[in-house]
């Protein structure tokens, strides 16, 4: 049967009309902000729609979707529940997460929303988009929003809630902890106890978080990635070379790891007001990806590009590999697959470049 006879039978009520279906929710085609990656691939984003964390995965497509309630102003302690909703207004530090992490303009929360709030949820709710959550062992949800680190249940409701000193630029989790690695001129980072969220050590100058606290759209210039055994990476500013810290010791000893590329000494970066990049553990092997901008290390040695570039670091030999992809600025690093690395378009979505 034609597509068009089909069309004049519905015309003269002769075929039965089928009832519209709302689409699923598709990574695809809809994913932005901030991504959480698991060892077997799947990835987990936040719906600012829905006020849900789905969790995707490439061929196999929405596994799970769980819905949030997120206290804004409540204090730091086991969260307190109950039922009568309040919007709240979108503040400056929440404005500026939207525009760091990568939310398309179209996908953010309004601050007019007058929803209400799923039952059981915080008389408070923060309309804020998230910026940065990862699932631990015991599947409970870490997640950063509005200057508090929540803990959410398997029901996505805050069982703990704790006050972080500044904005967090990369979140990681190890056997026994909770990484934070906050936006600061210099590193600043704390390993938290993976089952009360108490400070276990630091690793920089604290001082620095009161003047990070105040300027939430400073560019992105250090950043933290987790090596095989849960050893801490941090590369610093322009730097092409890594702290290293032991996840139990933390600040005691840390060392130094150099990378060459073709056999000389990488230079340093020019960052620029973009920033640095996202960086990436490769799940099951001991390298870390990076990504730049072809002008930002025209100093070190990267081929020409037309996109954006991956820095390939191997960690057992101390060796730098550019990979020229064909994304532009805009894509965002968010995940590495066996072959690929995945990233996010400006305007939503995903994108593929193979890697090796």
């Amino acid at each position: 049967m034609s597509h068009l006879f089909l069309v004049l039978l519905v015309i003269m009520g002769l075929a039965p009309v089928a009832p519209l279906r709302a689409q699923p929710w598709d990574a695809a085609k809809q994913a932005s902000g901030w991504a959480f990656q698991e060892a077997d691939g799947s990835f987990m984003f936040f719906d600012p729609a829905a006020r849900s964390l789905r969790t995707w995965m490439k061929g196999s497509g929405l596994l799970s979707s769980l819905q949030v309630s997120l206290p804004a102003d409540q204090k730091p302690g086991l969260a307190k529940l109950s039922a009568a909703p309040a919007p709240k207004a979108v503040n400056d530090y929440s404005a500026a997460a939207a525009t760091l992490y990568g939310i398309p303009s179209h996908q953010r929360v309004s601050s007019t929303s007058t929803k209400p709030a799923p039952q059981g949820a915080s008389a408070t709710l923060c309309t804020a988009v998230p910026e940065r959550w990862v699932l631990d062992s015991y599947n409970r949800i870490w997640l950063v929003c509005e200057g508090q680190l929540a803990v959410l249940g398997k029901e996505g409701v805050p069982v703990n809630i704790l006050s972080i000193p500044a904005p967090v630029e990369d979140m990681a989790v190890t056997r026994d902890g909770i990484l934070l690695l906050y936006r600061t001129l210099k590193p600043y980072l704390e390993k938290r106890d993976l089952k009360t969220g108490a400070l276990l050590w630091t690793f920089g100058d604290k001082s620095q978080v009161k003047e990070a606290a105040t300027q939430p759209m400073r560019v992105p210039i250090n950043r933290m990635a987790l090596g095989a055994d849960d050893s801490i990476y941090i590369a610093e500013g322009a730097s092409m070379a890594f702290t290293v810290l032991d996840p139990v010791k933390g600040p005691k000893d840390p060392g130094q790891l150099f990378f060459t590329s073709r056999d000389a000494a990488s230079d340093r970066a020019v960052l620029g007001p973009v920033g640095r990049g996202p960086m990436l553990s490769w799940a099951g092997r001991d390298v870390i990806f990076g990504v730049f901008t072809p002008k930002q290390v025209r100093s070190c040695g990267a081929p020409e590009s037309k996109g954006l570039l991956l820095a390939r670091f191997d960690l057992a030999r101390g060796t730098l590999e550019w990979l020229p992809t064909p994304l532009d600025q805009g894509h965002r690093l968010v995940g590495l697959l066996d072959t690929e690395a995945v990233f996010l378009a400006p305007d939503g979505g995903l994108a593929y470049t193979p890697i090796h």
